[in-house]
């Protein structure tokens, strides 16, 4: 009987250690599972904008989405954007920036760049190497044109001509037709378009002519600032211009820019001495009854010496 004992707990023995060896087995193999299954990164879009400015500066701006976890693109900022120029057969890189909350990274461009056969040139913006997101690549391809706006001299009709041009392959310049322009008044906070119909297409000697309304209110001399942009050109990108013009009304100047009234920071007098007259009634008061309350504690305090002998 003993022996039959003990023959049973040595096959217990041997079936939990090789219960426990298959556990570690399988541990083993789903940790180098686990370990060699690579990690999935998360989708990202990337878009692409090139601007020339009325100074003649070139800036590129990339705005970047990133899908998250509700499977939503989403602006993504904190994120190193590099961005290259196409110089013959390889790529240069021009600078990095970082996305702000609106996903957007920008850098300016340099004045002159490489360009192709075609005087084209190409920049890309790539995000690389993110432990989080797929690596994305963006360009954009354009040629270089100039935009220029001339206040017609004498005109009683508040013209403006704006002129597209680009140069060829043998230095020269020339006009650019059938490019749209748009014109726009500076405001405080951005620009206003110059009426209902501010739009104007280039001829065959790259003008375009708008008239201004009348009616647009300047500074105190009358001065409005006039803007022509070309935007989102297919051939160009985005070029702006800027011109000063004496056609504005006139802002009328308000002698007292803070008068005295209910509406206003300074109150009107007779309100002042109102309430300053209540307010003195009112304490007036106050103080005659402390000064009751006084002679009535010293009237029934027998320490306190009568006047009366």
């Amino acid at each position: 009987m003993k022996e039959k004992l003990i023959h049973i707990k040595s096959i217990s023995n041997k079936i939990v250690c090789i219960l426990l060896s298959v556990a570690l087995f399988i541990n083993i193999s789903n940790a180098q599972d686990s370990a060699a299954a690579p990690v999935e990164k998360r989708a990202i879009t990337m878009q692409l904008a090139f601007y020339k400015k009325a100074d003649s500066t070139k800036t590129i701006i990339a705005t970047v989405k990133g899908k998250s976890v509700t499977n939503k693109f989403l602006p993504l900022r904190s994120m190193k954007v590099n961005f290259y120029v196409q110089n013959k057969m390889d790529q240069v890189l021009l600078n990095s920036a970082i996305t702000d909350a609106s996903g957007r990274a920008m850098i300016d461009v340099p004045k002159i760049l490489p360009l192709d056969e075609n005087l084209n040139f190409t920049i890309f913006s790539k995000i690389e190497n993110d432990s989080v997101y797929q690596n994305a690549e963006e360009h954009v391809h354009f040629k270089d044109a100039n935009l220029s706006l001339i206040l017609l001299p004498k005109d009683s009709t508040q013209t403006v001509k704006a002129t597209v041009t680009e140069i060829d392959k043998n230095g020269n310049i020339i006009p650019v037709k059938g490019k749209e322009i748009k014109f726009y008044v500076k405001r405080l906070f951005g620009m206003m378009p110059a009426g209902e119909d501010y739009t104007e297409t280039t001829d065959e000697t790259g003008v375009a002519t708008f008239s201004y309304p009348k009616d647009i209110k300047g500074d105190e001399a009358g001065g409005i600032t006039l803007i022509g942009k070309i935007q989102d050109d297919e051939f160009y990108g985005n070029i702006e211009s800027r011109a000063q013009a004496p056609w504005g009304v006139v802002l009328a100047v308000d002698k007292n820019p803070f008068p005295r009234a209910l509406w206003e920071p300074h109150a009107p007098f007779p309100l002042i001495i109102t309430i300053v007259t209540l307010f003195g009634i009112v304490w007036s008061f106050y103080f005659y009854i402390v000064y009751q309350l006084r002679q009535i504690t010293k009237e029934g305090n027998p320490n306190v010496k009568s006047s009366h002998v």
